[in-house]
């Protein structure tokens, strides 16, 4: 799901900035680990002159962490499995061009495109899936939140020194949410919709 998300958000950012008639030229945007850029290699890593998303930190969302570990199905049982788990994904778009105009400029694209649209899902962006099969359940309900994340310069120090590179211009945001759920089931039973009271004056379940 994490790489599905990344690659939603790579499609959108790409087709708003080919849309802008000053840009001319295609694949302004790719997910990369920006840590592997070496500015003293004259080697190609396929991150040159691109607006690079790379996934710097992963945390769960706390708020979702106590969801039931069942499921009722449509003929009255219960099927069992672990509870999924809710993502916030910190991501940093890097704007790695050799002209500083050029990589301050599409910067201040990316920026502006995510204050027009925050929230992703497959309605409002249609194109993720064209010409692909339908989506599994996950996909369909995937929902992206993308919120501007702002650091003090201590953090970006620790950042950047943690990606062993020099600090080129870049924007973090915060997307919620990403739900991670292996689909295997752990167990199932019938599900209990009563509780009775038997001749004995104990309590007794029964499943309909």
């Amino acid at each position: 799901m994490i790489h599905q998300a990344i690659n939603l958000l790579e499609l959108e950012l790409e087709n708003y900035i080919t849309s802008i008639p000053a840009n001319t030229e295609q694949d302004y945007v790719t997910p990369g680990n920006i840590a592997m850029l070496d500015f003293s290699s004259s080697e190609p890593t396929g991150m040159e002159d691109r607006v690079i998303i790379s996934v710097v930190n992963i945390e769960e969302e706390s708020a979702f962490k106590n969801l039931p570990n069942y499921i009722k199905t449509v003929n009255g049982t219960v099927r069992y499995q672990n509870a999924p788990v809710f993502l916030n994904l910190y991501l940093l778009f890097t704007s790695n061009f050799n002209n500083y105009t050029t990589a301050l400029t599409h910067l201040s694209e990316v920026i502006q495109f995510f204050q027009s649209k925050n929230i992703f899902n497959l309605k409002n962006s249609p194109g993720f899936m064209s010409g692909n099969d339908l989506p599994d359940q996950d996909i369909a309900e995937m929902q992206l939140i993308l919120n501007l994340y702002t650091m003090t310069f201590e953090q970006i120090n620790h950042l950047w020194g943690s990606l062993g590179g020099k600090q080129i211009p870049f924007v973090l945001y915060k997307a919620r949410l990403v739900k991670m759920l292996d689909q295997r089931t752990t167990g199932t039973s019938q599900l209990i919709e009563e509780v009775g009271v038997d001749g004995r004056g104990t309590s007794a379940a029964s499943s309909q």
